[in-house]
């Protein structure tokens, strides 16, 4: 990221020989450090337009860094914190930050310190790739900044892909510093998830081969790796229990990541594909057919999208109660930091330039209204709970009645802190986190199966949860009740997010 960018040439997509750079356009460019502080702070201000940040599991993270302080004073019996290799880096920074800054602070440290190693990380490997510094192509990773990986809140994952993102920036061609270099961030990455990481290695492999054959060979190679991903489709299948859809594919190109909160976000994520695909074009007619086929950085495009079409959804692995889900969303973030490598050797027209400032426009729009909302909805949580005796078992009723994912499933984890306890917080059940509850206690449900009947209102009160308070909806506000043995939690639904009509309603009102 240091250095000047005088001698980048550039391209014009129809093919003409490369363009030496104009000498006051080299002026404005040579200043990257100015340019990538102003980068970074308006990519990280969507972290702070909101009193919260707004990221569906980030706040299970943070109540349970909370309940992790608790844990080491001595004042959370019945839990208690497990060594674990993986799936645990992010957890132990909140809970570091949290120690010192208290709960907003960790939270407003964290988040933005991760959202920076992603995009520069995702940067890096884009000029690494293309041998370019295509800076349009930051727009496009501002967007799968903040995309629906980020706002479910996969932290741990999210911050390993950033990670691994660097690391395959510094051994794409390694030497022996870079190599070094890269050790420290594989371990980091091996900490927060191992699921980058694998994808990283298998790359790199497949690149450290495909350099050694001939280009037309490849082709083989392709077929041999495919059949891999097939060989291990079937192994998981056969030897865990897994879910596995044809929607999928839907996850193949990584526009998905755009379709955040859905409904109206769905129109967004067909006019990324629209831009990508122009793109791709031009790349097509600037190299050529045969040139793109046989180029590594397209075949090991095609590998993340098979990928995430052939492996299964979700696993149960040994030894957790709770699946890994959401694999091919997941992936689908690599599959489009891997799709912007693949155009980082392109020019964009100005269409293309055009329809990506008005998609950035409008996603970003959207999201600052959406978490507004679900800021708001948060705030009548907190008067809620404060309603009810300190140190109370707390669970909500409440939940998103669009989409497959409740998007208020874990907001009373945050409103808990210092305040109450979450009875349903699915971390400790789960066994896939290093908090874990192994007897009964005040504090948390100890089996998978009533965390997840807490959160979708199918559980039966037992004696032994009395009193339970219960956050629900009644008419236009929220409430409290007591819940007493042999009750059932129920649900109560709402569109949490505007929808595009009340968005248009809304505009209509300004107007008038």
């Amino acid at each position: 990221m240091t250095g000047t960018l005088a001698a980048e040439p550039t391209h014009d997509p129809a093919g003409a020989a490369p363009v030496a750079t104009p000498p006051a356009a080299t002026a404005i460019l040579a200043r990257t450090p100015v340019r990538v502080a102003i980068i970074s702070a308006l990519v990280v201000a969507p972290c702070f337009w909101q009193s919260r940040i707004q990221a569906g599991d980030l706040s299970s993270h943070l109540y349970n860094a909370w309940l992790s302080i608790l844990i080491e004073e001595g004042k959370a019996p019945g839990l208690h914190i497990v060594p674990q290799s993986t799936n645990v880096l992010f957890d132990v920074i909140l809970g570091g930050l949290m120690r010192a800054v208290g709960p907003w602070g960790a939270e407003h440290i964290s988040v933005p310190i991760a959202v920076l190693v992603f995009f520069w990380g995702a940067f890096a490997l884009v000029c690494k790739i293309s041998r370019m510094r295509p800076w349009y192509v930051l727009t496009f990773l501002a967007m799968l900044a903040h995309g629906w990986v980020f706002h479910i809140g996969f932290m741990n994952y999210y911050l390993a892909c950033g990670l691994s993102f660097w690391a395959f920036a510094l051994l794409w061609k390694p030497t022996l510093r870079s190599a070094i270099a890269a050790v420290p961030l594989v371990l980091l990455a091996a900490a927060a998830q191992p699921i980058p990481l694998a994808w990283m290695f298998g790359c790199l492999g497949y690149a450290w081969v495909a350099r050694r054959i001939r280009p037309r060979a490849r082709l083989i190679l392709v077929v041999a790796s495919l059949a891999a991903l097939v060989i291990l489709r079937h192994f998981l299948i056969v030897h865990f229990p897994t879910r596995w859809s044809m929607d999928q594919a839907l996850s193949m190109t990584g526009a998905d990541q755009v379709s955040v909160f859905e409904s109206k976000y769905h129109l967004l994520e067909f006019v990324l594909l629209v831009v990508w695909s122009s793109l791709f074009v031009r790349a097509v007619r600037w190299k050529g057919e045969e040139r793109m086929l046989l180029g590594i950085p397209f075949q090991l495009s095609v590998m993340v999208s098979a990928a995430i079409l052939l492996l299964p959804d979700a696993v149960l692995l040994p030894g957790y109660a709770h699946p890994l889900r959401y694999i091919a969303q997941r992936m689908s973030l690599i599959a489009g930091v891997s799709g912007c490598a693949l155009l980082g050797s392109v020019v964009p027209g100005r269409r293309e330039t055009f329809a990506t400032v008005v998609l950035m426009g409008l996603f970003f729009a959207f999201l600052y209204v959406d978490t507004r909302a679900l800021n708001r909805v948060e705030d009548l949580m907190e008067q809620s709970v404060a309603a009810v005796p300190a140190g109370s078992r707390v669970v909500s009723a409440l939940c998103d009645q669009r989409g497959d994912i409740n998007l208020l499933a874990h907001n009373v984890d945050r409103v808990c802190i210092r305040r109450c306890f979450s009875y349903a917080n699915y971390e400790p059940p789960s066994a896939a986190f290093r908090i874990r509850a192994e007897q009964v206690n005040p504090i948390v449900v100890v089996h998978d199966a009533d965390s997840v009947a807490l959160q979708n209102g199918s559980y039966v009160v037992k004696p032994d949860d009395a009193p339970l308070y219960q956050i629900y909806l009644r008419g236009r506000y929220l409430d409290t009740r007591v819940l007493h043995a042999g009750d059932v939690t129920g649900s109560t639904c709402f569109e949490a997010t505007p929808s595009p009509n009340d968005l248009l309603h809304a505009s209509r009102h300004d107007q008038n």
